[in-house]
């Protein structure tokens, strides 16, 4: 072991991040650290210690063809310590970028050698001090978009989670740099390459490089299992008894660009970048079946998997490793990605529709396994049409297990002819009977919560409910725009149209349900029956609830008519009282009726869900339900 500063570290060493890493994963949280680091080091004589750096010699006969007419530098490979190198790295070409005429009393051009990268005679080739392998995803993007070299022509030019964590470290960096001087630039210089102090050690011929990179933890940013897995992958891989040298070559090739296409597939939305482990346990759930639940959690998935992938697999009742078995596993998880990319940004209605009343992981491995397997889009459109209507009748009324879909998911990825085993069983939950009163009793019981009835506006698919009532609204208007469509859904408020604090504008229609009714307590209910009653509910979009507020009626009707087809259809009412609201709650509940198969309420028991009490039910008007 050695303790070298930056200038000595970079000293006839050439660094590259090899193909089993981790791409680039710290946040800003790492780099402000890495910045107050260096600002609180002394100016004069000052040392800070940034940990160590493990490196493993990588053979002459292993280095790039391009790179070997370098000589005198010996090339590593980083093992541990690759995220500080990157940051700093990215820092250096940042503090060399705004210095034209160097640092500390030496050239830029200088520097650039030094630290950067080195160019041979005819200036066209050139060996850079750090970067990725050369089969590394993410080694052309580094070179073109961080280092800004414009030679480099980049193959895919997509984003990941990787690629935005250097975009935003280099753009963290240059925003630090930008306002400071010359002479305090040169301050962090010297202090970054003689300052800053590295435990660099050498990983000895008689280990396995992979097995002590498995061990190892970078600051601050634990391995997730996918980065664990693909070392311990690559690891076995170079392991295979029955594989030469060139199998072996070639299955370490496609386990690099499975996790390529992994990785770009999670992250091609970088406003919704998706959970590396979450994805690994979903697919794993349909690769093999949990001893116990219906799909592995990420910790069970990682324990499964590594089990899976080990030098004994027998123990835990899996296949012995092969070069079949791995390359049978990374194909379909990297196949998987894509499916898992279009699930969570699905352009598809019935999909959103779908996540909306149910976002567990069971739905989307049946979601998975669907897409995946199945290839008659008419097939897919009926059946997950009947999953949203048994999945919104189970939210209205529990009816059958939802996790099940897992099993359902598992049934069609083993095998695709059991699509119509489980149509068919979709479709018979669908027939079977639907028992309204049971709904009449879950509705009753919201309204005798003992903190007070809420009613409708604790039916958890209200929200849901509403949003499938807009569309309905769109088609009696026979209207094709949509005033507020289901990707509104996380942007858009439930309101009541009689406020809950109505004493300002309201009192009289209040108080005229409740006259006459003798005792506190039946006011009371009164009061919160007539609030939260079905027909007294909506749905406002981008906090136009907030700005409505508690405003009389005139200023609610006339914002209402320029808003959802709900609101619209509100606003056509003169006044707003226990009438209109009697007689919107009875239509809603006729498309309850039909929005689920084979529900049928009687007259006496939609007034029994609407308004609860006898006592409140004896008040209510002829009831003029439009068409």
């Amino acid at each position: 072991m050695a303790t070298l500063n930056l200038l000595e570290l970079f000293n006839g060493k050439i660094f590259r991040v090899p193909d089993y890493q981790r791409g680039y994963a710290w946040e800003e949280k790492q780099l402000q650290e890495l910045w107050d680091d260096i600002e609180e080091i002394p100016e004069s004589n000052g040392v800070h210690y940034t940990g160590a750096v493990y490196l493993e010699k990588i053979p002459e006969d292993k280095t790039n063809e391009s790179e070997k007419w370098l000589s005198g530098v010996t090339f590593y490979n980083i093992v541990d310590g690759q995220q500080r190198l990157t940051s700093i790295s990215i820092f250096i070409f940042e503090l060399l970028r705004s210095a034209p005429e160097g640092y500390c009393g030496e050239s830029k051009d200088d520097l650039v050698k030094t630290y950067l990268f080195k160019t041979n005679s005819s200036g066209n080739s050139a060996v850079y001090k750090f970067s990725y392998a050369q089969e590394n995803d993410n080694h052309e993007f580094l070179l073109k978009n961080i280092f800004e070299d414009h030679s480099v022509i980049l193959g895919n030019e997509g984003l990941n989670l990787y690629r935005k964590n250097l975009i935003f470290a280099k753009e963290f960096l240059r925003e630090k740099l930008k306002n400071l001087s010359y002479s305090q630039r040169e301050i962090i210089f010297k202090k970054m390459t003689t300052s800053l102090q590295f435990d660099v050690r050498a990983i000895e011929k008689d280990l396995d490089v992979q097995a002590v990179f498995e061990t190892m933890n970078n600051r601050g940013k634990p391995l997730s299992i996918l980065e664990r897995l693909k070392n311990r992958l690559i690891y076995l891989t170079e392991k295979l008894k029955n594989a030469n040298k060139e199998d072996k070559s070639k299955l370490r090739t496609k386990i690099n660009e499975s996790w390529g296409k992994i990785y770009f597939w999670l992250a091609k939305n970088p406003d919704r970048i998706l959970d590396e482990d979450f994805f690994l346990s979903a697919h794993l759930s349909l690769y093999r079946k949990p001893k116990e639940g219906y799909v592995f959690s990420e910790n069970a998935a990682g324990e499964k998997v590594f089990q899976m992938f080990c030098n004994k697999p027998e123990k835990f009742d899996e296949p012995a490793v092969s070069y079949k078995e791995i390359e049978d596993y990374i194909v379909k998880l990297s196949d998987a990605a894509p499916v898992w990319h279009e699930i969570h940004n699905s352009e598809s209605l019935i999909v959103k529709k779908i996540l909306l009343l149910n976002n567990s992981k069971e739905l989307k491995v049946f979601l998975l396994a669907m897409l995946l397997i199945n290839k008659d889009k008419e097939k897919e459109k009926q059946v997950f049409s009947n999953l949203e209507k048994i999945i919104f009748r189970n939210r209205t009324l529990w009816f059958f297990e939802e996790r099940k879909a897992a099993t359902w998911g598992r049934d069609i990825y083993s095998d695709k002819n059991n699509i119509e085993v489980i149509e068919h069983e979709i479709e018979e939950l669908i027939k079977s009977e639907v028992a309204a009163q049971r709904i009449v009793q879950e509705m009753d019981k919201r309204f005798g919560y003992d903190r007070g009835p809420k009613g409708f506006y604790k039916w958890g698919a209200l929200k849901y409910f509403l949003f499938a009532y807009e569309e309905e609204l769109k088609r009696q208007f026979k209207e094709t725009a949509d005033k507020v469509h289901i990707d509104d859904y996380e942007d858009t408020a439930i309101e009541h149209i009689i406020p809950q604090n109505f004493w300002g504008n309201w009192p009289t229609v209040v108080e005229g349900f409740k006259a006459g009714l003798e005792g506190d307590d039946i006011k009371y209910k009164a009061e919160k029956v007539l609030l939260n009653t079905l027909g007294n509910l909506t749905i406002l979009k981008n906090g136009k609830n907030s700005s409505l507020g508690n405003l009389g009626w005139t200023d609610k009707k006339n914002r209402f008519s320029t808003g959802s087809y709900n609101e619209i259809e509100i606003s056509k009412s003169n006044e707003w009282t226990a009438k209109e609201i009697y007689e919107r709650g009875m239509k809603m509940l006729s498309f309850l009726e039909a929005k689920i198969d084979g529900l049928k309420f009687t007259e006496e028991e939609k007034l029994k869900m609407l308004f609860w009490d006898e006592n409140l039910i004896k008040r209510l008007p002829p009831c003029q339900e439009p068409g």
